[in-house]
């Protein structure tokens, strides 16, 4: 046990120059002791992974009672235990094979350096890089070495804890507008956006490697612990939410869900994936899940739409919004669009005659984009919000003093039993 940040922690590390890290029963019930303290406690754990997996030389009971020890057993189901009750975090600094990456992935948060590496000793040629690990959704943050981890660590665990008495607005916050084009099509940097609407200093991005059209950060807001997600126009899907994105949407919704952190989405949203390579990618059954997850969260969810949202893609990242679940607060910048599907997919098929009929290709464009921009208007922030498809439509520069005012007004409640696990990867 110790303190982290003047908070109390609960920490083990494998050492791999001991039977090269291997899982023995006498530690494991070491392991299973500081767990079962940190679940008592609601205590953060923090594991240093590195290791061969289980001891070969390690006695076996007697089959056919058992296979493994107890011990091992006792680790495994206490990590999820641990799951939507206390944060837990792996930081994988060497070669982490067979059970070693089993309580790696059983953790919140996966911390992986430079040189380690994931596998099994049953085929020791085959590694998996931290890259390769990241882009699957194994590893949620890459530094380059165990110290760049334990400060990553440290950042991390400051989330549990609610308050920051000492807080400032990012240098940008007061050009936030600034950052999105004013021509549509230009494709901007949602991480300026998000920069620019929390504290200074306080944004801390997990998964960045895995569906990439989806940001999900832990930050703050005047001093508050927050849950940003939001689309990513710069990522080669335009923000599109795919497979990946859904899966990763959910688990970050339910993950700050559990620990009791105000959700903050920004939307700029084509909407879902569709067609034969997201059919195989099985969007089918992934796209309900962000659907789920945010229908039944307990936090406050905080909507700011910027530009466009069509289809299905926008419930995604605030909900439904007639039902008893909607977002306590829905805003939108002025220069949103909205609709069931995009102003020129819209053109496409009301103008399909004509387009069809063009010169060439040159005018087909433009009979489509003439036709888009007529329907701005129609599909525009202003003539949506008196339709009350909004609570408001406001100025960019004025969406951090909104939601803090909102969140000035509610309490963070952390349940006195857990409500979920965190869903695992």
């Amino acid at each position: 046990m110790c303190d982290i940040g003047g908070r109390p922690a609960v920490v083990a590390a494998h050492d791999r120059s001991v039977e090269d890290g291997t899982h023995s029963d006498r530690n494991m019930r070491k392991l299973a002791k500081l767990i079962t303290i940190a679940v008592a406690n609601r205590w953060p754990l923090v594991l240093f992974i590195e290791g061969d997996g289980s001891r070969p030389s390690d006695p076996r009971p007697a089959p056919p009672i058992v296979n493994y020890t107890r011990a091992r057993w006792d680790v495994l189901e206490g990590l999820t235990e641990m799951s939507g009750w206390a944060p837990t975090v792996a930081l994988v600094v060497g070669s982490a094979r067979d059970s070693h990456s089993a309580l790696a992935f059983l953790c919140d948060l996966v911390i992986a350096t430079n040189n380690s590496d994931f596998g099994s000793l049953i085929e020791p040629q085959v590694k998996l890089s931290p890259a390769m690990a990241a882009e699957r959704g194994d590893v949620d943050l890459i530094v380059e070495d165990t110290p760049q981890a334990v400060t990553a660590t440290q950042q991390f665990l400051k989330y549990w804890y609610d308050d920051s008495p000492e807080f400032s607005p990012s240098a940008s916050a007061s050009t936030i507008g600034q950052i999105v084009p004013s021509n549509r099509r230009r494709a901007y940097d949602m991480r300026k956006v998000i920069a620019a609407f929390a504290d200074k200093d306080s944004v801390f991005e997990v998964g960045s490697q895995r569906a990439q059209s989806l940001i999900t950060v832990f930050a703050r807001l005047e001093g508050r612990s927050i849950g940003i997600f939001a689309n990513q126009p710069l990522s080669p899907r335009a923000g599109a939410i795919d497979s990946a994105a859904a899966d990763k949407a959910s688990r970050f919704v339910e993950w700050c869900d559990a620990y009791g952190l105000p959700l903050i989405s920004f939307v700029d949203n084509p909407g879902y994936m569709v067609g034969p390579d997201a059919e195989r990618e099985g969007i089918a059954r992934h796209h309900a899940r962000p659907l789920s997850a945010i229908h039944h969260r307990t936090v406050a969810l905080y909507t700011v739409q910027i530009r466009k949202a069509y289809g299905l893609g926008p419930y995604a990242m605030s909900g439904y919004g007639t039902s008893r679940k909607m977002p306590e607060l829905r805003i939108a910048w002025p220069t949103v669009e909205s609709g069931g599907m995009s102003l020129e997919g819209a053109a496409s098929l009301v103008k399909r005659k004509e387009i069809r009929d063009a010169a060439d290709p040159v005018e087909a464009r433009a009979i489509r984009d003439q036709y888009a921009e007529a329907m701005r208007d129609v599909a525009s922030g202003v003539r949506a919000g008196r339709t009350f498809s909004f609570d408001d439509v406001i100025l960019p520069e004025e969406t951090r003093s909104l939601i803090a005012s909102m969140l000035r007004r509610s309490e963070r409640v952390l349940p006195s039993e857990k409500l979920h696990h965190i869903d695992t990867r």
